[in-house]
């Protein structure tokens, strides 16, 4: 501001010393001339604060906090639908939504990690049905209510194999592909019975952060998005470790290291 305000003022004394030192002008009028040019420095004082003010820049949006990659987050397995062992060393918690198409390209990925591993990971699937997908939460809703009859993730694999094909009567024929009881799936989908249970894994996600979909918790630690199988390795591999090192029973393991141990926010 204070270097816009002497650039003025030299432009407009300058302008008044050509004037004042110019031939053929009076006494009187060079006064009227000085009286003028203070006049509009006084006003120019009153005046650039103001357009300085409206020109400065906006102060950027506050970013939402981000989770560290190193830290160890809790979030209880409960009633979701696990692929592995209960004792597995690894359990690796996928945040996922049906109609976001990383999610669907990141399967292939997890089941290189299942065959690799065996028995000492777990993959659990937790929903994050975004709202700008008008249909995630019907899916999860078709889903949670295959989990019902223990076909979760055979109907999880119809739906990400048929994403796109989404409406209700889609849904009924996935059910019955997937081996199910459809009259009862039926009476499942319609009551909303999920809906709550849906929305509370998707607050408790966004609450550690993993607010897009896919993201992945390793043991707690997070990995956000469709990422390559070495990603998932370099943590896989130094979980496993810790683990196998910590004197804790493998039964207990994630109970003990992650649930109770692990941030509840971020």
């Amino acid at each position: 501001m204070l270097r816009k305000k002497m650039f003025v003022h030299s432009v407009l004394l300058g302008c008044a010393a050509v004037m004042l030192t110019s031939c053929g002008m009076s006494p009187e009028e060079a006064a009227e001339i000085k009286k003028n040019q203070e006049e509009i420095l006084a006003k120019l004082d009153s005046i650039i604060p103001k357009v300085d003010k409206l020109a400065a820049p906006a102060p950027a949006p506050t970013q939402p906090g981000r989770p560290d990659p190193g830290k160890v987050y809790s979030f209880p397995v409960g009633e979701s639908a696990a692929k592995g062992p209960a004792d597995a060393w690894v359990t690796i918690l996928e945040v996922s939504d049906f109609q976001c198409p990383f999610c669907k390209r990141v399967g292939p990925t997890l089941k290189q990690i299942e065959e690799k591993y065996g028995d000492d990971v777990r993959i659990v699937f937790k929903h994050n049905a975004l709202s700008f997908h008008n249909r995630a939460k019907p899916a999860a809703r078709a889903a949670e209510c295959a989990h019902e009859q223990g076909k979760f993730w055979a109907m999880h694999d119809q739906l990400f194999e048929n994403q796109g094909k989404f409406e209700d009567a889609n849904f009924e024929s996935y059910a019955g592909t997937a081996g199910l009881d459809v009259e009862k799936w039926k009476s499942c989908y319609s009551s909303n019975k999920y809906d709550a249970k849906i929305d509370a894994e998707q607050k408790q996600a966004v609450a550690l952060g993993a607010r897009g979909t896919p993201a992945f918790l390793i043991n707690g630690r997070y990995l956000g998005g469709a990422q390559p199988f070495s990603s998932f390795q370099a943590l896989i591999d130094e979980e496993l470790k810790k683990a196998k090192a910590s004197g804790i029973a493998k039964k207990d393991y994630y109970e003990k290291a992650v649930v109770e141990k692990g941030a509840k926010q971020l």
